[in-house]
């Protein structure tokens, strides 16, 4: 996909969301809340892939790993 294509893609998307959102007012009840499990259930992956990343990438502490012996012959 060349950037232009992507570019539209991202702008179309973006058109049908401010129409999505514009409509809620008028929306009924089923569609108000399916909308909200969808926006709740990105901002959760959006904070969970935070988190994970900010626990592998961002720490600065160095932590001691254990060896793992082999078991000694009984």
């Amino acid at each position: 996909m060349s950037s232009q294509s992507i570019q539209e893609e991202v702008a179309k998307m973006g058109e049908k969301l401010l129409t999505k959102l514009s409509q809620i007012p008028q929306a009924d009840t089923v569609e108000i809340i399916s909308f909200t499990i969808i926006i709740v259930f990105i901002a959760a992956v959006l904070v969970v892939a935070i988190i994970a990343c900010s626990g592998c990438c961002c720490t600065n502490k160095k932590r001691r790993t254990t060896r793992v012996q082999p078991k000694a012959e009984v």
